[in-house]
């Protein structure tokens, strides 16, 4: 029994409480479920390596999520400011969650719940959201047809300033013409590339390293789903009329428009609306409107005599999932078997709730420095309470004495603050090093 499983993770709107299933890519047998509400489309994330699982509710201003190894019931649920349009959660530790409210992108700190900043570069509501591997930098694009780029490291940089400039795109890629249905990053990150797809019949491929924009892939049917292999050499496009189609980018094809015909495999009776690819890149499972999940396998056609040319197709294997209703999201993940696995694993958690707190800045925020008690017969100090008496107009040798008191109380003084700095000094940095 292999230790690593690809598992494949299923929200629908009409699952009664089973807000999540999980099926084994392998066998298509269902392995657990978690019990929840109905999750909102495009907001299904796994929060660090196996650790813990998070979506957005349907409807509600609410996140839900659970550790991975327990189903049973709701583990908890987070609150924000509005109904979640798309969800992503950085790959790599500090972990990220970035929230799109409307038009609104709230970008979190799991291990705290801070707010980190809020980027409000749409025009329209966000509809995807994705982080590069690295963790870095993530992807957003709207029903305006925008495409951007943002760098964490802007967000964090803001957090600390007292006047936080506008937070600004790290790329503004392009802009479709009608409404971003999908967004994909090859394993390169920044310096591999981007594809995007939208209603407007286009998917565009972008080089992250430069931001430009390579390919333009134009096919007679509107897309609705896109993803890549591991690679990034294939390129595979789920439309409005059920149909998936593999486009080869190795060898690479001249930059420019690449016309895409409408014989690709026909999938399912209605629009695809997720498409994953496993890690080894074997295998593609499909979603669909019609609320079947399926598992394909790529095989390759030859065209021709010289056998050079060859068309890569799917060839269905099995039928995970149906009649569940509307899919809202899919994800395919690589897993160890024991985690799926009804066993008591040690699961550190991560999540905390999320802060409600998004106009103050923390650079104006108290600090309370904690020191232990300590007992004044540790200061050498001795107080002198000398009065200073009137002088006579007269009496300059009163005069003289007066002022001779008053520098001795300075002096006094100076060396009491003297004692009294280096005493705070010394226990408060043994205190910092003690805890």
């Amino acid at each position: 029994m292999e230790p690593m499983i690809d598992d494949v993770f299923v929200t629908s709107l009409n699952s009664g409480t089973d807000c999540v299933q999980v099926y084994d890519i392998a066998t298509g047998a269902q392995l657990k479920c978690y019990r929840g509400y109905p999750a909102a489309p495009s907001t299904l994330a796994l929060v660090g390596t196996s650790c813990q699982l998070v979506c957005g509710q349907r409807n509600k201003s609410l996140l839900q999520a659970w550790n991975i190894n327990r189903h049973d019931n709701l583990q908890m649920r987070l609150i924000i400011p509005g109904k979640v349009n798309a969800l992503a959660v950085s790959p790599r530790a500090p972990y990220y969650c970035v929230v799109a409210i409307s038009e609104k992108i709230y970008v979190y700190k799991m291990s705290c719940g801070g707010v980190s900043g809020v980027g409000d570069r749409h025009y329209q509501s966000v509809t995807h959201l994705t982080f590069t591997p690295c963790g870095n930098y993530f992807a957003s694009g709207g029903a305006d047809g925008f495409v951007y780029v943002w760098s964490l490291a802007a967000f964090n940089d803001a957090l600390h300033k007292t006047h936080p400039p506008h937070i600004s795109p790290h790329y503004t890629l392009g802009q479709h013409s009608d409404k971003v249905t999908g967004i994909t990053i090859t394993s390169g990150g920044m310096k591999g590339t981007l594809v995007s797809c939208s209603l407007d019949h286009t998917a565009r491929v972008y080089d992250l390293a430069t931001g430009r924009q390579v390919y333009s892939l134009i096919t007679p049917s509107p897309l609705t789903a896109v993803t890549t292999n591991t690679l990034g050499s294939q390129v595979l496009l789920g439309s409005s009329s059920g149909r998936i189609n593999v486009v080869n980018l190795l060898p690479p094809p001249t930059p420019g428009d690449i016309l895409v015909g409408d014989a690709g495999s026909s999938c399912h009776e209605k629009a695809v609306t997720h498409i994953a690819v496993t890690a080894s890149g074997n295998r593609v499972v499909t979603e669909s409107d019609d609320g079947e999940v399926k598992v394909w396998t790529v095989t390759s056609t030859s065209l021709g005599t010289n056998d050079t040319i060859t068309t890569p197709h799917l060839a269905i294997q099995r039928t995970i999932h149906t009649a569940r209703g509307t899919i809202t999201n899919l994800c395919v993940l690589r897993m160890e078997r024991e985690v799926v696995d009804d066993v008591d694993l040690d699961i550190r958690e991560i999540i905390r709730p999320l802060s409600q707190d998004y106009t103050s800045s923390p650079i104006n925020a108290s600090v309370t420095v904690h020191t232990k008690p300590r007992t004044s017969s540790a200061l050498n100090i001795t107080p002198q309470y000398t009065s200073v008496g009137g002088v006579g107009k007269h009496n300059t040798k009163g005069v003289r004495n007066s002022n001779e008191n008053l520098l001795r109380q300075i002096c006094q003084l100076q060396t009491a603050n003297s004692q009294l700095y280096k005493f705070a000094i010394k226990h408060i940095l043994k205190d910092d090093v003690n805890d």
